[in-house]
């Protein structure tokens, strides 16, 4: 079994850039960046440490994921070949990060590496719980949303410890035909929104 020999190469501008949406890949690599890319098409093992950020769209105002290295211009390659002349051949590579004039390239221990790996998947697990609490957050508001426009609709003098879908359900025969099918396509949205789990939380006062 060959062991890891890991070399950090200068990346070219632009190259840690997201490369373009390939459905053909595999999930883990859907969000690749171009220098990813270019190194594993042609075998290379690299490994560029990174994180993920949110950001919203300037126009769409979309939240859209975005990911960035932590080593801005660098990357890491395993060469247990050391074949670097081929690895310089390929698209985006600059060159390699070298211990002096007078030295080859530099290499890197494992345990180097292996922190980079933990610092990324540290960072990742935080990532998530981040995008975890802003959909929680944006579902709340949203069914508050709804639970405005349903205050709206409906009649007003409704008894405190009836809920308000309930109160939707009794009235909604004595609406109009398109408030009807208005409030149930808000109770549709709120069920959805709240999940099999939560639909009887619901219908408690509130």
């Amino acid at each position: 079994m060959k062991r890891s020999r890991w070399y950090a190469i200068r990346v070219a501008p632009g190259y840690q850039r997201m490369a373009a949406a390939d459905e053909r890949l595999p999930e883990s690599r859907r969000m690749e960046s171009i220098i990813e890319r270019n190194c594993r098409k042609d075998g290379f093992d690299i490994f560029m440490p990174s994180f993920y950020a949110e950001l919203k769209h300037h126009r769409t105002n979309k939240i859209i994921q975005k990911r960035f290295p932590f080593l801005v211009g660098y990357a890491f390659v395993n060469l247990p070949k050391l074949n670097f002349e081929e690895l310089r051949r390929i698209d985006g590579v600059v060159c390699f990060l070298r211990g002096g004039a007078a030295y080859g390239p530099l290499e890197f221990p494992d345990a180097t590496i292996e922190s980079l790996y933990f610092a990324e998947h540290e960072r990742r697990q935080a990532f998530l719980y981040e995008q975890h609490c802003r959909k929680e957050n944006e579902r709340h508001e949203q069914i508050q949303h709804l639970r405005g426009q349903l205050r709206k609709i409906l009649p007003k003098g409704r008894k405190a410890r009836v809920s308000m879908v309930d109160q939707a359900e009794r009235a909604i025969d004595s609406l109009s035909p398109q408030i009807k099918e208005r409030v149930q396509k808000i109770i549709s949205e709120l069920n959805a929104l709240t999940g099999d789990v939560d639909v009887e939380n619901l219908r408690q006062a509130v």
